[in-house]
């Protein structure tokens, strides 16, 4: 979503952020409202039916037949695009991650944190391999406990994550059930079935069936495999996605051929199978059902549930590894236990939760004492008398919180009981002496949920972000990236650009206004205050992600109206600049000399337009015309003419992109070749106003020829890559994407030198040989392109000290060094690119001896 095009008008700031600091005057503070306590007893249930009301309306997931097979088929098509734009053209344009690989939480105990743990599975001999299942950020491994991790479902198609199973007896073998069961309902429509790796995670098949005897699940919360017959594998889960909104066609679905065929053996939503060890007997949890059992491999089943009442949407089974006749139940606040293998339950405690009882949901057995169980609900909790009472693990949300709350895991290690895992809404953690202390395990985790972005105008290694349930946050030149400001979820963010030191973020909604945070010294940890409401008319139809946007030193925001306000005003107030227009869901402003045209477009399909909304008493205009309806999810204006602009729509079916060059009124269905999914962001190339990018459910696409034709621009991303944001920048020349399941990545756009007008300046010390550099810049080549770069010897370029440059090629390969030019100490060198051979060069900076040096790089490409 663009927050203000910044061409032509540009100022060049040299701030920058001084991130990733502890004094945090307000970390704790910022939860003292009684609407947004993050306390002892922190319930955010209405957050969580927002975020997932917003994330299903928003792409008209209630309206939408099959919404999961379009998607599917999007991705499967992308994969194939792909492929073949690489093989005929080489590297091109690559994607790169800039993080959140993690985040640090500033002087908080529970260290770093990454984005929400759905499912994690340890190695059956070797607890220091563990994989590590996303909400919507893929399947990771690590085999280091946790000091590293490395992404292995990238190139799958969907990464949504609802299960994991190892095989125990083959370990190799790794079967995962894609889908967000945590999602809610509609919102986990990215999963596509059961996949196998039988390599351990370096490839995967989906393992799905197909015609009559396919199994069609899209929410896939449990796969489980017979222990004395692998052939035999059972999958259950909540359904598929209906035109109704709500999810379909549940059950549990059973192979004996490895996941070749499918039947369904029952038809209720299945979210745990566990089972008996070397044996047929399973058992299997379906809310608002019971519990189920089977002796004979899940073939046929009875249900079990003498002396329990079943209620809620949440059920989750836990069995003693001890002691196969005792298991557990979680089912919202209540826990009951059986010890004769289901023939009876008893009902051991009716207060385990602690609040979002159909959200965070987890529990499991002690490997040697049945008594001894771990429950997660918002917080981790232990009881050692059978579920009947318990004692929290770590305080409620603050600065001494041992692991991020909102639990999603809780997992006993089988060999040894001190040790266990817990996973929420942050990342992982693992203990070695129950519970005394934790380990930290997010490393280098990206799996953040990204509402939006915003880039520095002048410098692209500084990004701001609104994450889910992970705050606001923001980088300078680490893939590590700090928190901001603690607000729960993160939405919005906007820089102003002829101040890029005036920050701005927001957080939930509440009491009918909007909540947004403005920084006055370049957005470091700890300097965001919230702003007042003065001016603002209470309305519920502020939505979830509040639109925001700054142009000409506005501060642009909506409900039903649209609000401006001063961006470095103080004391700072709101005034109405609109009538009612309906929910507002996108303002894009575009600064055109002394004036501001601005776009407004709204959930209810209608657009509106502003000739200068930074006039007195701007008027906006309903130029909605004959574009045919349906969510305004963006607007971009073509740098320089604010009547050639374009709109994307957020839905299936009908076109994605529609292009008006009237500033609206008649609008032109275009984008030929971009998917059936929700189009989410749109952005146009400031240097070739032909070359227009969009942002899909499943990825980004490229038209080159002004909108009417697309293809894929996706090289590099993870496949099926939820992109909720892009940025476009002119100089330095990078498009930005925020991505809901995987953080935020850039590209280096070709076309974007100019004679004598790149450069990178660097100081390095102790640098004890050429192959330690200390500095690196990303240069976006294509094939024939000679660059032409040093310390000197070009304009722009200087140095001090001993320096030297090294250039490599998309592939991670030196091509070329120096480090003797201009008396021995400078350097410089000319580099053709080979046919073939395009792509995002890195150069490295530094010093060829001991000491220190400095420099300014300079270079031309011709």
């Amino acid at each position: 979503m663009k927050h203000q095009s910044r061409w032509p008008a540009r100022v060049m700031v040299s701030a920058l952020l001084a991130l990733g600091g502890t004094a945090w005057a307000e970390e704790e503070e910022e939860y003292s409202r009684p609407s947004e306590r993050r306390g002892k007893n922190r319930d955010d249930s209405y957050q969580i039916e927002q975020r997932q009301r917003w994330f299903i309306e928003s792409r008209g997931l209630d309206r939408v037949p099959n919404a999961n097979a379009e998607r599917a088929r999007a991705a499967r098509e992308l994969k194939d695009q792909v492929s073949a734009r690489a093989m005929m053209l080489g590297p091109g344009e690559v994607w790169q991650s800039i993080g959140p690989s993690s985040m640090q939480m500033g002087s908080w105990v529970m260290g770093r944190v990454s984005g929400r743990t759905n499912v994690i599975v340890p190695h059956p001999t070797d607890e220091n391999t563990v994989y590590f299942g996303g909400a919507a950020g893929g399947v990771w491994k690590t085999t280091d406990a946790g000091a590293s991790w490395t992404p292995l479902f990238d190139s799958v198609g969907t990464l949504p994550i609802g299960s994991i199973f190892v095989e125990p007896s083959a370990p190799s073998n790794v079967w995962v059930g894609t889908g967000d069961k945590n999602g809610g309902g509609c919102a986990g429509y990215f999963g596509q079935g059961v996949f196998l790796s039988q390599d351990g995670g370096s490839t995967w098949a989906a393992k799905n069936g197909s015609g009559t005897t396919n199994m069609p699940l899209s929410i896939v919360n449990a796969v489980a495999v017979q222990p004395t017959n692998t052939n035999v594998v059972l999958a259950g889960g909540s359904g598929t996605c209906s035109s109704t909104g709500s999810l379909s066609g549940a059950g549990m679905f059973r192979s004996t051929d490895r996941g070749a065929t499918w039947t369904r053996v029952l038809s209720v939503n299945v979210e745990d199978i566990v089972f008996v060890p070397g044996s047929a007997t399973v058992y299997a949890a379906a809310p608002g059902s019971g519990v189920y059992k089977s002796t004979d491999g899940g073939a046929t089943w009875s249900i079990a549930i003498s002396g329990m009442t079943v209620s809620g949407s949440r059920m989750r089974l836990a069995m003693s590894p001890s002691n196969s006749n005792v298991l557990y139940v979680l089912m919202g606040g209540n826990v009951y236990r059986t010890l004769d293998g289901a023939a009876t339950w008893t009902l051991r405690s009716s207060t385990a939760c602690e609040g979002q009882c159909t959200y965070n949901q987890a529990i499991s057995v002690h490997p040697t004492n049945t008594n001894a169980i771990l429950v997660g609900t918002i917080r981790p909790s232990m009881s050692t008398d059978g579920g009947a009472t318990y004692t929290f693990l770590t305080t409620g949300w603050g600065s001494s919180q041992k692991v991020h709350q909102d639990i999603h895991v809780v997992l006993f290690s089988r060999t040894n009981g001190n040790r266990f895992w817990i996973g929420g809404d942050g990342g992982l953690w693992r203990t070695d002496d129950n519970g005394a202390n934790f380990t930290n395990m997010n490393s280098n985790l990206n799996v953040t949920q990204f509402y939006d972005i915003a880039v520095h105008p002048s410098n692209s290694d500084i990004v701001f972000g609104g994450a889910q349930d992970n705050s606001s946050l923001s980088r300078s030149n680490s893939i590590v990236w700090n928190l901001t400001q603690v607000t729960g979820d993160g939405f919005m963010n906007a820089l102003d650009p002829a101040n890029p030191n005036i920050v701005f973020q927001t957080s939930y909604p509440s009491g009918g206004y909007p909540k947004i945070l403005r920084s006055t010294s370049g957005g470091g940890a700890g300097t965001f205050s919230y702003l007042p409401s003065t001016g603002l008319t209470s309305s519920s139809n502020f939505p979830w992600v509040t639109p925001l946007a700054v142009g000409n030193g506005y501060l642009f925001v909506a409900s039903d109206v649209v609000y401006r306000g001063v961006t470095s005003a103080s004391p700072f107030t709101w005034t109405a600049v609109s009538g009612n227009v309906g929910r507002v869901s996108v303002i894009t402003p575009m600064q055109q000399g002394a004036m501001l045209p601005t776009y407004v477009g709204t959930a209810a399909g209608r657009v509106y337009f502003s000739a200068d909304a930074a006039s007195a008493s701007p008027t906006f205009t309903d130029v909605t015309g004959n574009y045919p309806g349906g969510n305004v999810s963006d607007v971009a204006m073509t740098p320089g003419n604010p009547q050639r602009v374009f709109i994307t729509r957020s839905g299936f079916g009908a076109s994605r992109l529609y292009r008006s060059t009237t500033g609206g009124t008649t609008w032109t269905a275009v984008g030929a070749g971009l998917p059936n999914v929700p189009a989410n962001s749109v952005a146009i190339d400031p240097l070739d106003t032909q070359r227009v990018f969009v942002g899909t459910d499943v990825g980004v696409y490229e038209s080159t020829d002004g909108g009417d034709n697309f293809i894929a621009f996706s090289l590099g991303l993870p496949l099926g890559l939820v992109v909720m944001d892009l940025e476009v920048d002119d100089s330095p020349h990078f498009l930005h994407a925020g991505t809901y399941g995987r953080g935020a990545w850039k590209v280096a756009l070709a076309g974007g030198s100019t004679p004598g007008g790149n450069t990178f300046s660097y100081t390095a010390a102790n640098t004890t040989s050429a192959t330690v550099n200390t500095a690196k810049k990303v240069i976006a080549l294509t094939a024939g392109q000679t660059l032409t770069l040093g310390t000197c010897g070009v304009t722009g370029a200087s140095f001090s000290g001993d320096t030297y440059l090294r250039l490599f090629n998309p592939g991670g390969t030196e091509v070329i060094s120096n480090d003797d030019a201009c008396g021995g100490q400078g350097s410089n060198f000319t580099y053709t690119v080979p046919a073939g051979a395009g792509g995002n060069y890195e150069l490295r900076a530094g010093c060829f001896s001991s000491g220190s040096c400095s420099g300014t790089a300079a270079w031309t490409v011709q």
